[in-house]
């Protein structure tokens, strides 16, 4: 008896159990066996365990976020097809969109932030305004009115950082009555929020971590090289100081990983430490001028802008500019600057006048959909949406499914904060 034929012969419970330890392309290769194991094979895909369980191993470094970012009623099973189908980008279908246009200074955005549920946050010059991701019109949910330097916000907290450099900590949702709603910290120059917790460097170059459970904060350390951006990965904290160095918090200590010289590979080391989308890309161009090393010409030459999910990595110049590239190394190491992008996008407005046609990309936000991927591309004068979609030929190997029914949630409504 053959190996198919012993594996069709065996109980339904059985053949279940091993497809639920087999990778997704050997899973695959049986549905294509016989109509009993493709049927077995489909009756899976409800399995959000297993299908979590897929995405953690196959996409370990952006899982969790595609998630939290996708349309709502979207199983596991959908986020790791959509994620699977980034590799084929180039023959995607594209449509375009836009919203959130600046008439005046106060209406000019800063950052725009997918958030669950199909919420998109906008920041203003003159509030943090939130959309619906599906109509792209304004959402019920209040805005946060004022003038802040930066925001960021989660399902639990909101984080605004204003012009007097304080940085404001609200917690939207409160686990224990005994526990603050809110905190405020001064002289913050620079913050990273990372899931529980948020990090944040003084002008004095001190890092404190504050727990965001209790709103508990606890001094980790300073440099004196002057630190510019902070950075999270390999579950540590990672800091890179104007001087060009790489040091590491971990177990109470900060050490020295590495500093930057013209030896190096600059772009592979600030990949490798996760550095790219909060560096100072004018500070990059200063450093590669102090090492000799060369600048390319064209778009990539006026990088502001760089996102990196997953394999995908988004960058976006002072012009308008957007490169799309998929897994770009060459030699094994990380380099946009001779890797092909996938899909290229110019945003920029048509003008005579030069001033006008300035266009930097300051935000790229990415949000998974069935078979899709719906890419979010702020500018100071307007939103940019992509909707990517896979075209497949619909037959009976191909198994779809609708999407689970989604309870309607409440969310906080802020009418206003006051945080000047």
């Amino acid at each position: 008896m053959s190996d198919e034929n012993y594996l069709c012969s065996l109980p339904t419970e059985i053949i279940l159990y091993i497809f639920t330890y087999l990778p997704v392309k050997d899973l695959i290769k049986c549905r294509q066996v016989s109509i009993r194991l493709k049927q077995i094979a489909d009756s899976l895909i409800r399995s959000e365990g297993l299908w979590r369980e897929h995405c953690r191993k196959d996409f370990s470094n952006v899982y969790k976020i595609a998630r939290y970012k996708s349309r709502p009623g979207m199983l596991w099973y959908n986020i790791y097809r959509s994620l699977s189908l980034w590799s084929k980008l180039a023959i995607a279908r594209e449509e375009y969109d836009e919203f959130a246009s600046a008439s005046d200074l106060n209406n000019e955005i800063s950052n725009v932030i997918i958030l669950k549920d199909g919420i998109i946050g906008v920041h203003t010059q003159s509030a943090i305004v939130y959309y619906e991701l599906e109509t792209l019109e304004k959402a019920k949910r209040g805005a946060i009115t004022g003038t802040y330097l930066r925001y960021l916000e989660n399902d639990d907290t909101i984080v605004i950082l204003n012009y007097n450099l304080q940085l404001f900590i609200i917690r939207k949702v409160i686990q224990n009555p005994r526990f603050e709603t809110n905190i405020t910290f001064d002289n913050v120059k620079s913050f990273l929020l990372v899931d529980e917790v948020i990090y944040f460097v003084t002008l004095a170059d001190d890092i404190y971590v504050c727990q965001l459970e209790n709103l508990s904060n606890v001094r980790l350390g300073h440099s004196d090289d002057g630190i510019m951006s902070l950075s999270f990965c390999r579950n540590k904290l990672h800091i890179l100081t104007f001087q060009r160095s790489i040091l590491s918090y971990n177990e109470g200590n900060i050490t020295h990983k590495c500093t930057i010289t013209s030896e190096t590979n600059l772009l592979n080391q600030l990949a490798e430490y996760n550095f790219l989308e909060t560096l100072d890309w004018r500070i990059y161009n200063h450093w590669m001028y102090v090492l000799n090393l060369k600048l390319p010409n064209g778009p990539l030459r006026d990088i502001i802008k760089v996102h990196v999910y997953g394999d995908v990595v988004f960058v976006g110049s002072n012009w308008g500019v957007l490169r799309i590239y998929y897994s770009p190394y060459f030699d094994g190491l990380f380099d946009i600057y001779d890797s092909e992008p996938v899909r290229q996008f110019n945003f920029m407005d048509r003008s005579d006048c030069p001033v006008l046609t300035y266009c930097p990309i300051i935000q790229i936000d990415v949000c998974e959909c069935e078979d899709g991927h719906t890419v979010i591309v702020a500018m100071p004068k307007k939103i940019a949406v992509l909707n990517f979609t896979h075209s497949f030929k619909r037959t009976a190997s191909v198994a779809m499914l609708p999407y689970n029914d989604i309870p309607k949630t409440k969310t906080l409504r802020i009418q206003e904060l006051n945080c000047n």
